[in-house]
C-alpha cells in the first residue's frame, strides 16, 4: 500500500511551471503555504515592464514568493534569490525580476547583468511540450560582443530553466520568432535550455564544492544576502526551520533545544506537530537534525546555511556528501519506515519542496533498519550542485514528512 502512495505522489507531481499554453498545475510553489503555486494558468501571458526587486532572500508574506534568477559575475553566471509576487504567471514574474537588473547589495558583490537596461518584458507562453516562449523587446539584441550575448541569453534561459515543467527555451523578439540572434549569428533556431550554455555557468569552485544547500547554495548568494538587512537566516534556528518548511515542505515543524558542535556550526533537532488526520501529537519529539554552518562571516551578523540533514532512521551509504553523480544515481544505504518505504528525489541548487530533477523510492525495513539500494534517473540538471533528499512520508496520508535525510552532492 505504501509504495502505491509514493507511486501515486510521484505521478501526482508531474507538473508545467511558470507559463501559459497547454500547461498542468506544477505543485506548491518553493517555500510556501499549500495553494500557492508555481505555475501560469495556461495561455496566460503577463506584459509590463519589470519591477524593481529585492536582492536577498526573506521570510516572504503570503502574496510572494520566492525565484532564482542568474547573474553575471566576471564572465559567468550565478543564481541569487528573488522575492517575486505570487501570481500564476510566476515564470513571468521571475523574468521581470531578472530585467530588473543586479540590486546595490549584488553590484558591491560583483553581479553585473548582460541584459540591456531598455530591454522590456513582452510575455510568456509554454506550450503542451513544455517549451517556454519569451518575447522581449528588440533592445535584448542590440549591443555586445559573442560573450555578451551569450551570456544575456543564458541569464534568461536559465531563469526560466529553473522551473521543473519548463523543458526548453525559445526567444521572440517583438512577436516574432527568432533563429538567428544579433549580427553575431548565434543560432537558436532550437529549444535551448540552461545546460546548453554550460560554458558560461559559475565554475565548480565557486558553487558545486560549497557545503551549502539552502537557503544559500553559491558563496555569491552568501555574500549577497550578507550586504542586505535581512536578519531571517543570521539565526541558526530559524534558518533550521525555514529549511523544514521551504526546503523540505513540513507543515509547522517542532525545533527542539540547539546544540553548538564547534566554531560556526549547530545541531538543530526537528519533528512533526501532526499524526494522521492533522490531529496535534500530545508530546512531539525530535525524528531528525538539521546542521547550519557559517560558511562566511563569523557571529551575530553571520549568515547560516543548512549543509546536511540526518535521520538516525534514514542512513545514506552512498552517495557520501560532495560526490560527484550522474543519471541513474545509486542510492544506497539502510532504513527503518513504514513498510520500509523511503522516498527520493534529486534536486539541483536552487530547487526546493515541489521541485525535482527525479523522483522514486527505495525500500529498507518495515521492523528495524534493513539495507536498501536502487537507482534514481533524473534529467539533466542546469547547475553543477545539488543534493539527494531522502524522506518518510505520513502513513496516514502519504504526504505528510516526518523524517529527512539530505546530502549534498556534484553533478
Amino acid at each position: 500500500m505504501r509504495r502505491m502512495l509514493a507511486m501515486v505522489a510521484v505521478l501526482g507531481l508531474v507538473a508545467v511551471a511558470c507559463g501559459g499554453g497547454e500547461a498542468t498545475d506544477a505543485g506548491p510553489v518553493p517555500g510556501k503555504p499549500a495553494g500557492s503555486e508555481t505555475t501560469a494558468d495556461p495561455g496566460t501571458s503577463t506584459t509590463g515592464p519589470s519591477p524593481t526587486a529585492s536582492g536577498t532572500p526573506t521570510t516572504v508574506p503570503a502574496s510572494t514568493t520566492q525565484v532564482a534568477v542568474w547573474l553575471v559575475r566576471g564572465e559567468t553566471l550565478e543564481s541569487v534569490t528573488r522575492t517575486v509576487p505570487r501570481v500564476p504567471g510566476i515564470g513571468a514574474e521571475a523574468v521581470k525580476a531578472l530585467l530588473s537588473g543586479p540590486t546595490t547589495a549584488e553590484t558591491r558583490s560583483g553581479f553585473t547583468t548582460a541584459v540591456p537596461k531598455d530591454t522590456r518584458f513582452i510575455g510568456l507562453v509554454i506550450d503542451g511540450n513544455g517549451i517556454a516562449r519569451v518575447d522581449l523587446t528588440r533592445d535584448f539584441e542590440s549591443g555586445g560582443g559573442s560573450l555578451g550575448l551569450t551570456l544575456r541569453l543564458a541569464q534568461v534561459t536559465c531563469t526560466l530553466n529553473q522551473f521543473p515543467s519548463v523543458r526548453g527555451v525559445r526567444f521572440a523578439l517583438a512577436g516574432e520568432l527568432v533563429s538567428v540572434f544579433s549580427g553575431n549569428g548565434i543560432v537558436i533556431d532550437k529549444p535551448v535550455t540552461c545546460d546548453s550554455y554550460r560554458e558560461v555557468l559559475g565554475r565548480p569552485g565557486d558553487t558545486a564544492s560549497f557545503a551549502g544547500i539552502w537557503p544559500f547554495a553559491t558563496k555569491a548568494e552568501l555574500d549577497a544576502y550578507a550586504g542586505g538587512a535581512d536578519r531571517t537566516y543570521r539565526d541558526p534556528v530559524a534558518t533550521a526551520r525555514d529549511f523544514a518548511v521551504k526546503y523540505l515542505g513540513m507543515d509547522n515543524p517542532v525545533d527542539f533545544p540547539s546544540r553548538s558542535t564547534g566554531p560556526g556550526t549547530v545541531e538543530v533537532p526537528m519533528g512533526f506537530r501532526y499524526g494522521e488526520g492533522r490531529t496535534p501529537v500530545p508530546s512531539p519529539r525530535a525524528t531528525f537534525v538539521v546542521v547550519v554552518r557559517q560558511l562566511g562571516a563569523q557571529g551575530a551578523s553571520g549568515p547560516w546555511t543548512v549543509v546536511e540533514a540526518t535521520a538516525s532512521n534514514i542512513l545514506v551509504t552512498t552517495p557520501k556528501a560532495g560526490d560527484e553523480v550522474g543519471s541513474p544515481v545509486r542510492v544506497t544505504g539502510q532504513a527503518h519506515a513504514f513498510e520500509g518505504t523511503v522516498n527520493v528525489q534529486v534536486r539541483e541548487d536552487g530547487m526546493v519542496a515541489g521541485q525535482a530533477l527525479g523522483r522514486g523510492f527505495v525500500t529498507g525495513g518495515g521492523d528495524q533498519l534493513r539495507p536498501y539500494s536502487g537507482d534514481i534517473t533524473f534529467r539533466s540538471p542546469g547547475k553543477p550542485g545539488g543534493a539527494i533528499v531522502l524522506t518518510e512520508l505520513s502513513a496516514a496520508d502519504g504526504q505528510g514528512i516526518l523524517r529527512a535525510t539530505v546530502v549534498k552532492v556534484r553533478f
